[in-house]
Parts: C-alpha cells; structure tokens; sequence
C-alpha cells in the first residue's frame, strides 16, 4: 500500500504543532514503513505527536504481505488513546523505546507494541514508530493457566482438609496417594501405596510419621520437595515406578505440604521392552524375505542364461522383475519402524532395478518420477510395484517400437480418501482393435487382478499421444 504524503501532512497540520521540516521528515520515514512490515511480518504504524499529551494520531501504516495482518480497515487518520496505547504516549514524552508493552489496538484486539521514538534535528520526538503483533491467543492461555492455578490451589486444600478431618481419603484411586505435612512426613496413606511399598521392601512396616526421604533414599528427594511441583521416575525391587509431587498451600499461600502421587509402570516397560523387541524381530524378517526373493531371482537369471529359447529367456526375466518388485517393498519394510511404505521410496528403487535391467541401450528412454509421499500398507504397496512394474515393462516392449527415444512418467497422488496412480508414455499408443478386457497377454492379466482384487480399485486406459493408463484405488 503506498504512502499518501499529502494525507500525512494535512493531518500533522490538523493535529500536531510539527513544523515544515518536521512533517518532511515524518513523509520520508513513512516511505519505508511497507518493507519494515513486510521484514518482521508485523503491523507497523506511524504515530505523530498532537497537542493533546494524552493522544497521538495516526499518520501512516503498511500491513504486512508476508503474514495476516491484524487489521481489517486502515486506522490511519484515528486517535492512539493513552489508556488503550500506553507505550505510544509513555515513548512520545520519555523518548525512550517500549518494549512489549501490551495494549488494545484501535479494533479491540489485544497487542503487544514495541515503540521507538523519532527524534526531529532538534531532538524533541516527532512521532514513534510502532511494531503491533496479537496476543489473543497468549492471553487466552494465560487465563486458562491462572484458572488452573487457582483450581488446583482450591483442590489441594480441599484435599488436605479431607485427609486430616476425615482420615481417608478414597482408597479406589489405581495409584499410591501420600499426604506430607511441611516438615516433609507422611501424614496419609492410602491402600495402593500401602500395596507398593510392601512388594518394594516395607511389609508391616508403619509409614505414618516417616520422613519420605528416610524411607525413600533411592529418589534422592531434593530439600525443596514442598516448594515445587516435581515427577521422577526409578526403578525399585524390580518395579519401574513414577513419583508426582505437588505442593499444597494455604489461601494465604503458605506451604502446609504435599500431595504424591506413585504409580506402578511396570507393565507399561515391559511392553514397551516387548513391542521393540518385536519390531526388531520383523524388520528381521523383512530383511530374509528381501535376501530369499533376491536369492531366488539370482537363480532365475542363472537359468535364463543356459537357454536358447528367446521366448524361454523372455518369460524369465519378467519372472525375475517381478521378483525384485515384491523385494523391493521388503526391503523398505526392513528399515521401516511400523508396517506402512511410502510408496516414492518403492518407486525409486523399482525404476533403477528396471534401469539396470530391462532399458534398450540402443535407445534413449527417460523414466520420470512424481510422487507425492503416500504411506501404504505393506499389502497394498506390493500389488502398486508390481502394477507399475508391468506397466513399465509393457510401454518399454510396445511403446517405442521403431523409435529411438521415449518417456514414461509416472504419478502418484492422494486425492482425498483415494490414491492415482497413472503411467503415462510417449509411444505409438495401442492398435484399434486392442481391448484391455478380451487381451490373453500375461502381465495385463496380472494387472487387472491387482487392481480389482487386491486393491478393489478400477482402472481406465487412454490413447492420447500415447498410451496412459490410470489406476485409482481406495486409501485405508
């Protein structure tokens, strides 16, 4: 937006005492006010003095085009009000920058300012410039703290009050509750710690009075364990346990104690020590299954190297390619954590197996990549590569016959709750008697059952230019 000197000028004239050389000043200062906008990705505003010392006036602003700005209209011509703007007028009088001062802006959004002054030759503050950025949202969670603060304050002395008036407090909570008066011991118990601490050593032994860092040396329990809030965790006769401590004030804030809460997270380790143990064991397994499949496609190429039956040699190789595809997603699932592929990763290594293997160097054929990044199931990913790998090897056999050069692109992307995959060449396209349903070739069979069984998707074909062939099945 740009910056209207002769709107800046009538308004330091209708409000301000500012002289010629002052309002000059004010016009070139304003002049870089969009890139300062656009650099702090803030509302940037600038203020000029008026004969009031309780308001100053808007001369200019720029809103910034990198972010939102927290203006719907131009405040430009309106009054900064010292009750609302506090640290335009505090900077105007002091000539001293503010630095996030809060305030209302003039559409009754919270902000936080930071003003600094603009000093004329004669060193009295011309106006300020201001940088404005919301604090809605901070505001918003500082409230939402303070309740809490308040809450849990009222909740302490409640359950402080409960514990000693009427000696229990409810014995159905899963975790170990102790209440420790401000000299740190153990004014209750209920009957899960009393569970805990005897499976960790304190059987019959009466915890009243106790001092919990006596009993508990373990823990090396600081000093300050009534001031602040604190959790620990530590592994005692073979129990993994968390301790939780949170002081209990007065109204008056004065320390009477604290709450402890100690839970029992044995299992929960245990499975955790489990669930990796077995995601170790079937990456493992991945990793076999990948090796086996490679070790079988060695064995097929050593086969098609003692034939001479062209045809022979034709239908193991495909046997072999597609092989290294089903390999290719175990070998990715071998380095994954959970049992999902990101279909690119396949695909890359899908396109350089067939770039070693399958391309005519006779003939320039570029195979291009747009994937987006789709995470399959292992399932889903391996009927995808072994899709693409026969749609490759179809347009690399028929496409360019009689041509010395060639693409074929492939796309993949998630459209809502489905996945495109589309194949793509720039060949001699399909003869016009070809029909996908009626034709006895092997690999389209293959196909045909993959999308329709395995992925229960559909699939359409194209000659434009070509073929193009589109795959769309749905995303679970």
């Amino acid at each position: 937006m740009g910056i209207n000197e002769k709107k800046i000028s009538d308004l330091c004239k209708q409000y301000s005492d500012l002289t010629y050389e002052e309002i000059k000043a004010a016009q070139r200062i304003s002049g870089s006010l969009q890139i300062i906008a656009d650099l702090t990705q803030a509302d940037i505003f600038f203020d000029c003095v008026t004969k009031d010392p309780n308001a100053a006036i808007v001369v200019a602003e720029a809103k910034p085009r990198t972010a939102k700005s927290l203006y719907r209209f131009s405040v430009v011509g309106q009054l900064a009000l010292r009750k609302n703007e506090p640290a335009v007028l505090r900077t105007m009088q002091t000539g001293l920058p503010t630095i996030g001062m809060r305030g209302i802006s003039q559409e009754g959004v919270p902000i936080k300012q930071s003003v600094v002054p603009l000093p004329s030759k004669h060193r009295r503050a011309i106006g300020t410039l201001i940088m404005e950025q919301d604090i809605t949202e901070q505001i918003s969670q500082e409230k939402k703290v303070k309740d809490l603060i308040e809450t849990t304050e009222h909740l302490s002395e409640t359950l402080y009050k409960v514990a000693f008036t009427e000696g229990r407090v409810s014995d159905i909570l899963p975790d170990g509750l102790l209440i420790i008066n401000k000299d740190g011991a153990i004014e209750f118990y209920n009957t899960s710690a009393r569970d805990i601490f005897n499976r960790i050593g304190f059987r019959g032994k009466e915890l009243k009075g106790e001092r919990v860092v006596d009993i508990l040396p373990e823990l090396d329990f600081r000093n300050d364990i009534l001031a602040e809030q604190m959790y620990l965790e530590s592994q005692l006769n073979d129990l993994n346990l968390t301790f939780t401590s949170v002081p209990l004030k007065s109204v008056d804030e004065v320390a009477t104690g604290a709450l402890m809460l100690i839970r029992d997270i044995t299992e929960i380790r245990v499975k955790e020590k489990e669930l990796m143990l077995q995601s170790v064991v079937i990456k493992e397994i991945h990793h076999r299954i990948k090796n086996n499949l490679q070790t079988v496609a060695s064995l097929l190429r050593l086969q098609a190297r003692r034939v001479d039956s062209r045809q022979t040699k034709k239908v193991l190789s495909d046997s072999i390619n597609r092989i290294l595809s089903i390999a290719v997603v175990h070998e990715v699932l071998s380095k994954e954590v959970i049992e999902l592929v990101d279909v690119k990763n396949v695909l890359k290594q899908i396109v350089n197996i067939i770039n070693q293997n399958l391309l005519d160097n006779t003939k320039k054929i570029n195979i291009k990549i747009d994937c987006e990044s789709v995470m399959l199931y292992s399932k889903q990913a391996t009927s995808l590569a072994l899709i693409v790998n026969e749609l490759i090897h179809n347009s690399l056999e028929h496409a360019f016959v009689e041509m010395s050069s060639g693409t074929v692109s492939i796309i993949v992307k998630k459209l809502h709750n489905e996945v495109l995959l589309i194949v793509v060449d720039n060949g001699r396209g399909f003869e016009k008697d070809f029909s996908f349903q009626e034709s006895s070739r092997l690999g389209l069979k293959i196909i045909k059952t993959l999308v329709e069984e395995d992925l229960k998707g559909m699939m359409n074909i194209f000659d434009d230019s070509g073929t193009r062939v589109e795959v769309r099945f749905p995303y679970v």
